[in-house]
């Protein structure tokens, strides 16, 4: 997987622009503050205020001053508070209510789906050399699934990570948002035409898009939660929503909770 390097949803890029407005407010301030020092210190009264003693002409400066820079403050605060908006990350925003934990489940992909067949045995293991072939680095928790069809041989890939098996997906979903995890799966699959759909009714986030194949265009979709990261890919499927639809029957087939 790609890994993009900055995260403009977490809570330190958050902190980053915060302090990015106080320091613009701060940069503003400090010039017309000095640059209206002999204008605030005057000497004498000027003509033009005649019947005003000096310290009061010079306490009225001061207070215009003291104005313009509260105004700049308080617009560098509320610059400051409207950027903070950290995402939650996806340990948090992809659980379960019901659960503290790791809810108890087990991942088992379905035999059939639709005229989606699992493909099994001599099968799916030419298919699988392939892929540990040009898939060297991939994560040691993360499991695949090939599915045929009566009329072609290779139709889906369904691949599932838990962090049950793997402990740097753990870490991960601590760390990143859903929206870095779409950015990062988005980014490692070169997807195109990328949009949202509705999740189902397990928490998470699904997205799909458009990829590139040796046979065409096909559709991949992802979904996460605070549990899962998992992946279909469709190569005989160009619509976007049919493929997100066919992502949550897949998902709800694999992911058994109790």
């Amino acid at each position: 997987m790609i890994t993009l390097s900055l995260d403009t949803t977490s809570t330190n890029y958050a902190a980053g622009q915060s302090l990015g407005a106080f320091l613009v407010a701060g940069a503003v301030m400090a010039p017309v503050w000095r640059m209206t020092h002999s204008w605030r210190r005057v000497d004498r009264p000027g003509s033009s205020v005649p019947g005003i003693s000096l310290p009061t002409l010079r306490a009225r400066r001061r207070r215009i001053v003291w104005s313009v820079l509260a105004t700049v403050a308080a617009a560098g605060c509320v610059k400051a508070v409207s950027v903070h908006n950290p995402e939650p990350r996806a340990a948090q925003a992809g659980a379960d209510k019901a659960a503290d934990e790791v809810p108890r489940r087990v991942i088992q992909p379905p035999n059939q789906l639709g005229h989606y067949r699992l493909l099994t045995g001599e099968d799916a293991a030419v298919y699988a050399a392939v892929q540990e072939r040009s898939n060297k680095k991939r994560s040691s928790g993360r499991q695949w699934w090939y599915y045929g069809t009566d009329t072609q041989e290779l139709t889906a890939v369904l691949t599932i990570n838990t962090v049950e098996q793997d402990p740097e997906l753990a870490a991960e979903k601590k760390r990143d948002s859903f929206t870095q995890e779409f950015r990062n799966f988005f980014a490692g699959a070169k997807a195109r035409d990328t949009a949202f759909f509705d999740v189902g009714p397990l928490p998470g986030r699904l997205g799909c898009g458009h990829v590139d194949t040796p046979t065409g265009e096909a559709a991949i979709c992802g979904w996460t939660d605070a549990y899962t990261s998992g992946t279909v890919s469709l190569i005989d499927i160009q619509d976007l929503n049919e493929a997100a639809r066919l992502t949550r029957d897949f998902r709800a087939a694999s992911d058994r909770r109790s």
